[in-house]
């Protein structure tokens, strides 16, 4: 088929027209800061955190599931590699990161042209002139681009796991058209759909959808008056084998077919019932934040009420009749009216994932990136009809529809400029959300935790105490009250308010007896107040949940030397040290341990790597300068201590001598040292802290209670 005119040779144009004026639309975001789902995914990742291209690295970032204990699923491969690669070229600067999701916009936006050009000439083929597919296509393509409501699957970094699945989509939906009307080398075109078909589905499960899609496509645009048995059985057999590949796919990720999803109903504060009953509403309320692009109705989070029966809220029954009628009437027209029909049909198949029967929160706006592809389609066709129809519509009339088609362009532009001002910093974000969902437990929560990364503790109480009071309106309220518990814990600790800290933990664990994090604080909050012995009781249940975890296992470790029980501690160091050669804390307690021991020799090799591990921390040069006095090597103990009072302001060092004699190691050797630094203060001017050095005692005093 010729598609016609000099669109090929004005693809570069269009091309650049496109990335101008998407790039000024979403030219806020490049430092717009981590949010939500980002730290878990990304930023805690260990998986993800390359630092060379080697292949064992870069195929680790296969299997980099954020929480799943079995590592030897894929999980989302496509989307992960890319992070791993940003994380290799940048670490946590948000800059990269951004740069490749609007890349991945933009390419979206770019084939959903191309896949619009196309099915407009084999639809109208020769009924209008090049313009009019141009610039149908166009209008669609942009309008799709510009929607606020895509900032989220855009500006919010994890989601370039919905971007990449819907560009991969549209790829694959671009090369199956191609395919079907090429005269020759149709399984060139085939072969690169179905490759697309795969990667999507390894971007996110929801594209499995691509396969039904494909037929709702094959029977709107083209005509199948005789079908031969022959290619009812192709048919088939593709289909057949595609949908069991893609479910071996999904199987290889998740770990299992998503087949018992009702036992997730369980933690949600949400029925079956209720999520049938509700989703309507949310569809239709999509459509209206799509159609209507107003950036204040954009969030987040939203406050929706629960669809208890038909009619309770009164707008259950209509939504339900509303949505019923769109897609009865779309099935009826399709022949008739595809340009019309199949965006709305696309639209509601395309949420048959995230918005029916799994247990997934209720609303989320990125879903609606691949799902509303379509839906400027017919819209793109008005305005191009009026303008390039024969006979020509009158002047009012063009020029009418030019300025309507600019204004609201510009609106949309706007619309998403001003919501990605929402997204610059968690602070913004958190606001933004708790203005228009006052109730709303995770707002409150992460908005306190903002404050509480600020050092304005006051402020993070307050909004965690908030948080805490509407936890029971979140989607998993059980986990909503661990988590903030565990928040307050942290806060009342920070102020030196132990026993309150001890008291928020304990009321975490009367939730959730396992929970780890709970747990792990509650540990803490006790070696903190001095109550080692509570500390390695609460250490002791962490590990029998946990017995694999290096961390935990450290930690219980800790607890035991804290408590003067080495042999409990030398256990468990037994058992990680051979795992954690790379870990300072554990070197360092494996040295430590083995001073007590009075093993000096062998505490050596321990304090040595965690000296050159963390070659800043102070304590750690201190106790191996204290390691070399007891194997009676002073010169290599002086050395250390002078490279410390040469690195080091006097006032850091004068806080930090005394650690040496926390540990009770030798109180010999712990005097020689001490006497050394007084003799080399007595030769040195003692002179105020610089503004430079004041955030190192804040940080050795933050860190102070760790070993």
């Amino acid at each position: 088929m010729n598609l016609s005119g000099n669109l090929y040779f004005r693809l570069p144009l269009f091309f650049f027209f496109f990335v101008g004026i998407i790039y000024f639309c979403y030219s806020n975001t490049f430092q717009a800061s981590w949010h939500l789902d980002d730290e878990p995914n990304i930023l805690t990742n260990s998986n993800l955190h390359i630092t060379e291209l080697s292949l064992q690295q870069v195929s680790r970032t296969f299997q980099a599931h954020p929480s799943r204990g079995n590592q030897d699923k894929f999980y989302r491969p496509l989307p992960c590699l890319t992070f791993g690669l940003n994380w290799y070229i940048g670490q946590d600067n948000v800059y990269g990161y951004h740069v490749v999701n609007l890349a991945v916009h933009i390419l979206t936006a770019w084939f959903l042209f191309l896949t619009l050009h196309l099915l407009l000439h084999i639809h109208y083929k020769k009924k209008y002139p090049p313009q009019f597919f141009t610039g149908a296509a166009l209008l669609a393509a942009l309008l799709w681009a510009l929607s606020p409501i895509q900032t989220q699957a855009v500006t919010y970094i994890v989601q370039r796991m919905a971007s990449m699945a819907a560009m991969f989509c549209i790829i694959s939906i671009y090369t199956y058209l191609r395919g079907r009307i090429a005269s020759e080398k149709k399984y060139i075109w085939y072969f690169f759909c179905i490759l697309a078909f795969f990667a999507a589905l390894g971007s996110k499960e929801n594209a499995i959808l691509l396969l039904p899609s494909l037929v709702l496509l094959e029977f709107s645009f083209f005509k199948h008056d005789t079908i031969t048995k022959r290619q009812v059985v192709i048919f088939a057999f593709t289909a057949g084998i595609l949908l069991i590949a893609a479910a071996f796919f999904v199987h290889s990720m998740l770990g299992h077919l998503p087949f018992n999803f009702l036992d997730g109903y369980q933690s949600r504060s949400f029925t079956f019932s209720e999520r049938i009953l509700t989703q309507p509403r949310i569809l239709l309320m999509y459509l209206s934040q799509i159609f209507l692009p107003v950036a204040d109705r954009l969030s987040i989070e939203h406050e929706i009420n629960l669809s208890g029966s038909l009619f309770s809220p009164w707008s259950t029954l209509p939504s339900i009749i509303l949505i019923l009628f769109l897609i009865v009437g779309s099935f009826s027209y399709l022949k008739k009216y595809p340009m019309i029909c199949f965006p709305i049909l696309f639209f509601f198949l395309n949420h048959a994932v995230e918005s029916t029967i799994f247990p997934l929160e209720l609303i989320f706006e990125h879903r609606n990136y691949l799902p509303s592809l379509f839906l400027f389609l017919p819209l793109g066709i008005l305005v191009a009809h009026i303008l390039y129809s024969n006979p020509p519509q009158s002047l009012f009339r063009r020029i009418a529809v030019t300025l309507c088609t600019v204004l609201f362009l510009i609106i949309s532009g706007h619309a998403t400029y001003t919501r990605n001002l929402a997204w610059a910093t968690e602070g913004t974000l958190w606001t933004d959300v708790l203005r228009k969902t006052p109730n709303s437990p995770r707002a409150a929560h992460n908005l306190g935790r903002y404050y509480h990364e600020l050092g304005q503790y006051q402020q993070a109480y307050y909004y965690f105490q908030l948080s805490l009071k509407n936890a029971k309106r979140a989607a998993e309220p059980k986990r909503s009250q661990q988590t903030t518990l565990n928040a307050l814990g942290a806060v009342a600790s920070i102020v030196g308010n132990h026993k309150t800290s001890r008291d928020y933990y304990e009321k975490c664990l009367d939730i959730n007896k396992k929970n780890p994090v709970c747990l792990e604080n509650s540990i803490l909050a006790y070696l903190r107040s001095g109550l080692a012995e509570n500390a390695l009781i609460q250490a002791k249940k962490l590990i029998k949940e946990y017995p694999e975890s290096v961390n935990y296992q450290y930690l219980t470790a800790t607890a035991a030397y804290q408590a003067d029980h080495n042999d409990i501690a030398i256990k468990y160091v037994q058992k990680i040290v051979g795992r954690s050669l790379y870990n300072q804390k554990v070197m360092y307690l494996a040295g430590i341990l083995m001073m007590k021991e009075k093993a000096y020799r062998n505490s050596l090799f321990f304090l040595q790597r965690a000296a050159k591990l963390a070659p800043k921390n102070i304590n750690y040069q201190l106790t191996l300068a204290t390691a070399f006095y007891n194997v009676n090597r002073s010169e290599l103990a002086e050395r250390i201590l002078e490279n410390i009072f040469n690195k080091h302001p006097l006032p850091v060092i004068i806080n930090a001598v005394p650690g040496i004699e926390k540990h009770n190691l030798n109180s010999d050797t712990a005097s020689l040292v001490k006497a050394y630094f007084d003799e080399l203060i007595k030769k040195q001017i003692s002179l105020p802290l610089s503004t430079e050095s004041r955030p190192i005692m804040k940080i050795q005093h933050a860190t102070s209670a760790h070993l």
